[in-house]
């Protein structure tokens, strides 16, 4: 699990490196920015244990991170995945069981909708289900042994979202997780070690993968662009196609430029 995690975070930090790149080589902000088909998040949070479960009496807050990627399927609606890890330290023994430290490994796939209120500031909500696992350690003193717990973990994730630019914003995302254990227990403990939830605050930023190919540039003065825009678009070679989405890129650049100083 720990080799997947280190080579999803490779990949993923390469296509993100990539796409911002290719996407933005300045810091301004866009004037009005293009559908976003395709997004990577990296984000730091707080984990707070709640409910009256082994979690919520048993963990004291930790802090994790986590990684996600959100494609675009239809009219801002998006699907996508995420890893995250979690650390915790145990507060109660007699509640949770004797070891001194838990790390919690989520991996989930979410759909959502993503509501761009203006050009600078997003919401969005999504709904996730997957695989979580508590990986429990003890101390020295208590025999230094490792178990675990696994269980399928729902998930509720928001997130207010600021944009920096049109390939690069952050973001504050609260959500609520609710994790089902399969422990066996004896029946007099009730649902004590079936159920852990757990409420999030995380702080991240998010690389933005946005559709240019619709952009109207009737002001265009580029005149391979326009030459380019006149054709059939199934008449275009591949590296016409692209020569035509980075050329609307520059261009829409350089006409918000041009608007920001008539003002």
């Amino acid at each position: 699990m720990r080799l997947i995690t280190r080579k999803i975070l490779i990949i993923a930090t390469v296509l993100s490196g990539y796409y911002s790149y290719s996407q933005e080589n300045t810091t301004e902000k866009s004037h009005s920015l293009p559908d976003r088909v395709f997004a990577v998040d990296f984000y730091l949070q707080r984990a707070l244990p709640s409910g009256d479960n082994f979690i919520g009496n048993g963990l004291s807050d930790g802090t994790g991170y986590g990684i996600r990627m959100q494609f675009d399927i239809y009219k801002n609606i998006y699907v996508g995945g995420a890893l995250s890890q979690d650390f915790f330290s145990v507060k109660n023994t007699d509640v949770i069981g004797e070891f001194n430290r838990a790390t919690k490994f989520n991996a989930y796939l979410f759909l959502g909708y993503d509501y761009q209120l203006n050009d600078d500031w997003n919401i969005t909500a999504d709904l996730g289900y997957g695989y979580s696992q508590n990986k429990n350690r003890q101390s020295t003193e208590q025999g230094g042994g490792k178990f675990r717990d696994t269980g399928n973990v729902f998930r509720i994730t928001t997130s207010i979202e600021y944009n920096l630019s049109s390939a690069t914003s952050i973001y504050l995302s609260p959500s609520y997780e609710s994790i089902s254990y399969n422990i066996n227990s004896a029946p007099a403990l009730g649902d004590t070690f079936d159920k852990g939830k757990f409420i999030n605050l995380a702080l991240g930023i998010r690389f933005n993968v946005r559709d240019y190919r619709n952009v109207p540039l009737k002001d265009a003065d580029n005149q391979e662009l326009i030459d380019l825009q006149n054709r059939d678009r199934d008449d275009l070679s591949i590296s016409e196609k692209r020569k035509l989405y980075f050329l609307k890129k520059k261009e829409a650049r350089r006409l918000r430029r041009e608007r920001r100083r008539s003002k």
